[in-house]
């Protein structure tokens, strides 16, 4: 059952780096992020929050967050009044709408007051949600949509401190670590790579450009002579190539 909304998941890696992208151009402008979910999402809604307030990973910056969803049985109403009484243009609003429910009201609310919204919702793309970034884990069954939404939050986590390292990050501008070219498995940013053969358990060898290492391509379709975009050992996005 997890099988098709894992490889479902692999294949919006665009669609999280363009999320994780405009968050980290609001938290640039000094945007805080508010999270909302209703009923056993309200959790999930913490638990991204204090990603963002308590990195675990030494040297990142802590951003500001708030979690509106405290009561567990808050309706999305009330999430609304709270947007409307907190929230800044600059700020990020992300629901978690697995079941849906009064949730999608607050995002409508948040999208009025000129916030960036991101909704990780259930079932298939066209559960339409009012945000600037759908994010939909394929699946109907609730637990295994919001293990899919725990992947994806943590995965925006990552990908924000990506780019608030790196402004100037382009896909096609890898930096090199060294004076003797790109290193993919300390590099703190996202480099392209040619795929140079295929290995059990979703790994694959790349070249470099100043060598071959060893990834995890576990996340896409790569294929041999694929150029990937890698971040920390893991591919997450096919940008071309001649693959076969």
């Amino acid at each position: 059952r997890r099988a098709a909304p894992c490889e479902a998941a692999a294949q919006d890696a665009v669609r999280i780096v363009r999320a994780a992208r405009d968050m980290a151009t609001r938290f640039q402008r000094k945007g805080r992020l508010l999270t909302f979910g209703q009923g056993a999402t309200a959790a999930d809604a913490g638990h991204l929050a204090v990603e963002f307030t308590h990195p675990v990973i030494v040297g990142k910056r802590a951003l500001p967050a708030i979690s509106l969803a405290g009561d567990a049985c808050a309706r999305g109403s009330a999430f609304a009044d709270r947007l409307r009484a907190l929230g800044r243009p600059e700020d990020i609003a992300v629901g978690l709408c697995v079941g849906h429910g009064d949730v999608l009201a607050a995002l409508a609310a948040a999208r009025e007051l000129g916030m960036l919204t991101v909704a990780l919702t259930a079932g298939t793309p066209a559960d339409a949600a009012p945000a600037d970034h759908l994010l939909a884990a394929r699946s109907d069954d609730p637990l295994i949509a919001r293990e899919t939404h725990v992947t994806t939050y943590h995965l925006l986590w990552e990908l924000v401190h990506v780019f608030l390292d790196d402004p100037g990050l382009t896909p096609l501008t890898p930096p090199a670590c060294d004076e003797r070219g790109t290193c993919v498995t300390c590099a703190d940013t996202a480099v392209p790579v040619r795929v140079t053969e295929l290995r059990p358990d979703g790994l694959a060898l790349v070249d470099t450009g100043a060598g071959i290492e060893e990834i995890s391509v576990a996340l896409v379709a790569a294929r041999v002579g694929d150029t990937v975009l890698v971040h920390a050992k893991e591919a997450i996005a096919v940008l071309g190539g001649d693959g076969s």
